[in-house]
């Protein structure tokens, strides 16, 4: 097993250098700059940066960074958001629990009950989970949180139809479609102003386009079979 850690950035720099420095000692991190003006600059030796000239979302720097990872000989990668609201320490459970769980994809779970989250992220969570649900048949915690740590040959088996903000979400249900099993580990619930002031979620169109792929998925997960899903959630 050989973990890295992933963070796509756009135009967060303050804290990219303290995330990093606060790794594990042995966990490196591939940085992918999503197009951030001016580029992302690093003086770490243990981050490898690739760079996109224009912004292309989230989700193409996640996809490339997991075939770059798999094609640099990672086995398992974990996510990190690079606005702050993920705590490097915490990598190390993530690691313990990968090392227990190998094939499992193994998902943050933040307290939604916590008054410092706004009240737009505490919906849109309870609305995600509420349809992960509806498709899947199984509960998850959060479903919109990004840190995570994804068996890599599994989740590069997927085949994905959506790209931006619902990319994880999709993920996820297509994941648990394609049995791969998945565990849930306790984390920091951190909104502070700087972290809420870098986010890049629009909640009308973010919103409207996450209803858009439910409605897809969730008539999917009616009309056809369970084995008919877990073809359609692998490629061919």
């Amino acid at each position: 097993m050989k973990i890295c850690t992933i963070i796509p950035t756009y135009n967060h720099r303050i804290r990219l250098g303290e995330i990093i420095n606060a790794l594990p000692n042995d966990v490196c991190a591939i940085v992918v700059d999503d197009g951030s003006n001016p580029p992302i600059e690093i003086d770490s030796m243990r981050a490898k940066l690739f760079r996109f000239e224009k912004n292309r979302g989230k989700a193409e720097a996640l996809k490339f960074a997991f075939s770059k990872a798999l094609e640099m000989g990672f086995t398992h990668a974990i996510t990190l958001d690079a606005d702050g609201q993920h705590k490097p320490s915490l990598v190390q459970d993530f690691i313990e629990c990968a090392e227990k769980n190998p094939d499992a994809l193994i998902l943050g779970v933040r307290d939604f009950n916590n008054p410092s989250i706004p009240p737009a992220r505490r919906f849109m969570n309870k609305f995600s989970n509420f349809w992960f649900w509806a498709e899947t048949g199984k509960n998850a915690g959060d479903t919109q949180c990004g840190f995570r740590c994804y068996p890599l040959a599994q989740i590069l088996s997927l085949n994905m139809d959506f790209g931006g903000f619902v990319f994880e979400t999709e993920l996820l249900v297509k994941a648990s479609w394609a049995e791969i099993e998945f565990k849930e580990i306790k984390i920091p619930t951190i909104y502070d102003s700087e972290s809420v002031a870098g986010s890049h979620y629009r909640p009308i169109a973010d919103t409207f386009k996450f209803t858009m792929m439910n409605t897809k998925l969730f008539f999917a997960s009616i009309f056809l079979s369970r084995n008919r899903l877990k073809n359609m959630s692998l490629k061919k």
